[in-house]
């Protein structure tokens, strides 16, 4: 003897919350996956700008030659 009976709409939202469950579980592994990465991302870009700002001396300009062509006429 029954005391409670699932019904066929019963069923079918608790199909629909488990399937909409393991669906916001998969959602939070891949941003949290995500958001892993771009912590890497970001901290190797920190690294890669503080190795850059290191100071490396210019060579002095290089004025460009002057060449002598003769008289302009025009």
């Amino acid at each position: 003897m029954a005391v409670a009976k699932i019904t066929r709409q019963g069923l079918t939202s608790i199909a629909i919350l488990v399937a909409i469950l393991w669906g916001c579980l998969f959602a939070e592994r891949y941003l949290a996956r995500t958001s892993q990465l771009e912590t890497y991302r970001a901290l190797r870009q920190i690294r890669y700008l503080k190795l850059k700002r290191h100071v490396e001396p210019a060579t002095h300009p290089v004025a460009p030659p002057s060449f002598v062509l003769g008289p302009v006429v025009g």
